[in-house]
């Protein structure tokens, strides 16, 4: 099972010179589009280049502060330039954490020779704005790694995100951005992997390896443990497969956690309806019937690498509903 690798990440408090790709905001303001998080270097080279202000250059090529909305834009010395819509100007961590990724989506569609730099310039100061560009740029460069024998093409090589505050709490938000950010593209990862590849047995051994080396406890029931344990109700939910279901237990409990959550999260790795047989346009997206289990997992470890101060006992409950002779029976 092949995982998707996050791009480099750093902090910088000026954009760098080497950037392939500088990604930047458009705002509204008063009916009025504006730039946001533009270098002035950057505005007077592409002056210098095409004659006019870079919100000229950007308008005449059709951007605007339309959210969701990109613009790839020529730069200066064989870069580009990718404008995003951010909504009205007084801009949230939200806006700004889909805007960047946005951008970074945009900037892998380029579809260029050799991974990309990118530059995230989005006027982040506070914080809670760092981290939502940190992570939205981040989630925008994933893409899922496909079951082959093919080395994967990697589309972004590094992603800076650029912040006129040097102060430790902004890189503390880039490092916990990062966390969070692998945490989703381990979900969507195991969401996106085939049911032939993953199933309850191997759901379970990636599990146990994505939190091997936290202060996670982790327990695994098989079969046989299940029908000691009288889970009779996932034994049969997994009784027609080849596969046997499993049940997953996380356990993470911190030294003076003053609360307990316990999450569980649905693991049907494949969900053909069993006897009663789903249609075929039903079945096929199917393997993503263990997503809730995925959220959960990857949700328990990010808690646990932020040493966050509450418990969390989480459940994964894996099974594969397969029709065979040994499939329960609507009456049972």
């Amino acid at each position: 099972m092949t995982a998707f690798s996050l791009p480099a990440l750093t902090l910088a408090t000026s954009c760098p010179r080497d950037a392939d790709v500088v990604v930047f905001g458009v705002a509204e303001s008063s009916g009025t589009p504006v730039l946001v998080g533009v270098p002035d270097e950057l505005d007077q080279r592409t002056a210098k280049q095409f004659g006019q202000p870079l919100l000229a250059v950007a308008r005449g090529l059709g951007a605007d502060a339309k959210p969701g909305s990109t613009t790839v834009l020529p730069g200066a010395d064989g870069s580009r330039l990718i404008a995003v819509g951010l909504g009205e100007a007084d801009v949230t961590p939200e806006q700004v954490r889909r805007a960047a990724g946005n951008g970074v989506r945009a900037a892998a569609g380029l579809n260029a020779e050799r991974p990309l730099r990118v530059a995230i310039c989005l006027d982040a100061v506070e914080p809670e704005v760092v981290k939502g560009a940190a992570e939205g740029a981040l989630l925008g460069a994933y893409s899922f790694v496909k079951v082959s024998g093919r080395e994967p093409k990697e589309a972004i090589a590094s992603v800076t995100v650029v912040s006129s505050s040097g102060k430790p709490e902004a890189r503390r938000a880039i490092e916990t951005a990062r966390t969070v950010a692998a945490a989703v593209c381990l979900a969507r990862d195991w969401v996106n992997t085939p049911a032939n590849v993953l199933y309850p047995e191997t759901f379970a051994d990636a599990a146990r390896a994505a939190v091997k080396g936290t202060k996670i406890e982790v327990e695994v029931l098989d079969e046989k443990a299940l029908e000691r344990g009288g889970y009779g109700g996932l034994l049969a939910v997994g009784g027609g497969s080849s596969h046997g279901p499993r049940l997953v237990r996380f356990d993470y409990a911190p030294r003076g956690a003053k609360a307990h959550l316990a999450l569980v999260g649905k693991g049907i790795t494949f969900d053909t309806g069993g006897l009663n047989l789903k249609t075929s346009d039903g079945m096929y997206t199917m393997k993503s019937d263990m997503a809730g289990a995925a959220a959960v997992l990857a949700a328990t470890r990010t808690i646990a690498q932020l040493g966050l101060k509450v418990r969390v006992t989480s459940y994964a409950a894996m099974a594969e509903n397969m029709p065979s002779g040994t499939a329960y029976r609507p009456s049972d």
